[in-house]
């Protein structure tokens, strides 16, 4: 049987096997419209690998659903496994503070499993990346640990209520 090569997700030791195992991702995401992001880039990726890699996502779990600490440590616990942690926002801005506290749990409690963070931000905000940003607050604490951090600028789809439907469109 014929074997696949690795592919490589960025300079560092993080590669996966194409395969039946396929890829645990966690999605930690601002609201519907960046999950629907979060969403439409997985199905994407699936695509361009081709049809034998698979992309488990573990679970979504809404930024509000963090205040519940029940649910903090089940998103934490997932988190431990993934191979990718995938945090979709609106923009740059401060996270709220029970992100910010899980993110920092979940990167000491890190087991030197190589994994991905994938910060994935509106495409309008490229141009306001500051220094004191979410995105630079983030390179600064994954640096030294093994995980590859990746910025993602994206459209996020945009909700309009028509005569009592929702109808998608991008933003």
């Amino acid at each position: 049987m014929e074997q696949k090569p690795n592919r490589k997700y960025s300079k560092s030791s993080f590669c996966f096997e194409t395969g039946s195992s396929g890829l645990e991702v966690l999605v930690v995401h601002e609201d519907l419209p960046t999950g629907l992001r979060a969403s439409a880039v997985f199905q994407n990726v699936e695509y361009s690998l081709g049809i034998d890699t698979r992309i488990l996502i573990n679970n979504w779990w809404r930024f509000a659903m963090l205040q519940d600490a029940g649910f903090a440590e089940s998103a934490h616990q997932q988190a431990k496994r993934a191979d990718i942690v995938f945090l979709a926002m609106h923009s740059d801005r401060n996270l709220p503070t029970e992100v910010h506290n899980w993110l920092l749990k979940w990167l000491g409690a890190k087991d030197h499993k190589p994994c991905v963070l994938v910060v994935s931000l509106d495409s309008s905000t490229q141009d306001l990346l500051e220094s004191n940003s979410t995105f630079n607050f983030l390179r600064e604490i994954t640096a030294p640990l093994e995980v590859d951090l990746l910025l993602h600028l994206g459209w996020t789809p945009l909700m309009v209520r028509d005569g009592g439907y929702i109808k998608l469109g991008v933003l």
